[in-house]
Parts: structure tokens; C-alpha cells; sequence
């Protein structure tokens, strides 16, 4: 229109033109910010459409098998307290010799008498004992030439805790279970045996200091060829000392039998 105006200045009065060529300017300077506002916003959203796509790519690559951390800085018994307070119905806690564990009586305590199932699965102190050999083999794996002392010393401990719990309770609350092998790995998780399930599994790598490496797990689905890591770890110290972690818990109370759940 305004090339027209231009090369006919008198098809229409000139102060119609005048508006006209004004009207047009300002159209096309308005066009012109709303097509450069939209090509931006397609831009942006384009941009954040990539970036959640990465962060969904890397959430997958790092719950691959229900992993979702390895190597936390915190301290481990910041773990796990963290994970016996997020337990509602049952938690397994296992290791070797149970000497860190054995320092939480309190909370164990408290977090039985409040209804949750607790499990402690721990390396038979007796068997280490009558073993040849085996004691000073696991005191220079781990470093600690008292290790037998300690563990036997956290086997008491614990089950008269145990005890103690379930008589208060009226029910069986804390179970001690032993197993007569050497374990590599601890772990501690809450809720096996259902989609809440979820902890950190720990494992010791020999070495002056003994190293350790942990990982965050949570419930994972598994597939036809593939498991999740805390369902393997479940499995793992349910053939470790007998008993299957994974069973449902039944709805009424388990009859009171002390000497049983030790």
C-alpha cells in the first residue's frame, strides 16, 4: 500500500494517504514483534523440551535397576536412620558383625514399640568362633583384629533388646536372625516385597582402610530378564539365613515366642 501511495500520490487525498501509510507502518511493526515474540517463545520451549528430555534420560540411566545414588557423602548412620524412620510395616537390616547397628538400640526400640516389623540379619557370632581360621580372616579383612569381640559383644546386645521389645510389646516386633557364612555386603531396607520398597545396599571392598561402597535403591519393576537390585538383595538374605523377607505380613499379630524370634 505504500509503494502505491508512492508511485500514484493522487489516487486519494493526501491526508488519507498519510494515514494509511502511517496505519501500515505501525501494522507492520506490530506483526513483524508478534512473529519474532512467537519464533522466541518456539525457541524457548524447544529448549526446555530438550532439557527435560536430558533430565528424564538421566533419571533413567541412574535408576537403572532401581538404583538412584551410589556413593552418598552423608554418614551411614544418617542413612540409616533415615530409612527406618520412612518404614511403616517392616524393615530388614543386615550385615557382618551388626557393631554400628548395635549402637542404635534406642531407635530400634522406639520405631518397634510404634509397629514396625524389624529384622536384624547378622553373621553367627558361635560360628565364627568354632571356625578355623575364620576370625583372623575377617579381622584382617576388616582391619580390626577385635572384630570377634565386637561382633559377639553386638550379638548380646541385640537380641536382648530383642527380647525385651517383644515381651513389651506382647507380639514378636524385633526378630535377630543369624547365618553361618561370610557376607560382603550389608544393606539396609524398608518395605521389601512391595513398591515401596527402598534403602541403600552397601559393599566392602578389601584394602587398608577397607573401602566401602554404598548405593541408594528403591523398588523397581521388575522385568522377564532383568530384576531390580533390591529385589536380588532380598532374595539374597532370605537364602542367606532362611527366612523370606519378601512374604506378605499378615494382618493379625504374630503369637508372642521369644526364644523363636532369637
Amino acid at each position: 500500500m505504500n509503494l502505491l501511495l508512492t508511485f500514484a500520490p493522487d489516487v486519494v487525498p493526501a491526508w488519507v494517504a498519510g494515514a494509511v501509510v502511517v496505519f501500515t507502518s505501525v501494522t507492520l511493526v506490530l506483526v513483524a514483534g508478534a512473529v519474532l515474540a512467537q519464533r522466541l517463545r518456539s525457541s524457548l520451549d524447544a529448549e526446555a523440551a530438550a532439557a527435560r528430555a536430558e533430565e528424564l534420560a538421566e533419571t533413567a540411566r541412574r535408576e537403572l535397576r532401581g538404583v538412584v545414588s551410589a556413593g552418598k557423602e552423608r554418614l551411614r548412620g544418617a542413612e540409616f536412620s533415615e530409612v527406618l524412620l520412612g518404614a511403616r510395616r517392616r524393615l530388614i537390616v543386615h550385615g557382618v558383625g551388626m557393631t554400628n547397628i548395635s549402637r542404635e538400640r534406642d531407635l530400634i526400640r522406639t520405631a518397634a514399640v510404634g509397629g514396625l516389623e524389624i529384622h536384624l540379619v547378622m553373621v553367627d557370632p558361635r560360628w565364627l568362633r568354632r571356625t578355623r581360621r575364620m576370625p583372623a580372616v575377617l579381622a584382617r579383612y576388616y582391619d580390626e583384629p577385635q572384630l570377634l569381640v565386637r561382633v559377639e559383644k553386638a550379638y548380646q546386645d541385640l537380641t536382648i533388646m530383642a527380647r525385651e521389645v517383644n515381651a513389651e510389646c506382647g507380639e514378636v516386633r524385633v526378630r535377630v536372625h543369624t547365618y553361618c557364612a561370610v557376607s560382603t555386603f550389608g544393606a539396609t531396607i524398608a518395605e521389601p516385597g512391595t513398591s515401596d520398597a527402598n534403602g541403600f545396599v552397601e559393599f566392602h571392598v578389601t584394602g587398608r582402610p577397607p573401602r566401602r561402597i554404598r548405593f541408594g535403591v528403591r523398588h523397581y519393576r521388575d522385568g522377564p530378564r532383568d530384576r531390580s537390585v533390591v529385589s536380588q538383595m532380598v532374595d539374597a538374605i532370605s537364602d542367606l539365613c532362611g527366612f523370606d523377607f519378601s512374604a506378605p505380613i499378615p494382618d493379625r499379630p504374630v503369637p508372642l515366642d521369644v526364644e523363636q524370634a532369637l
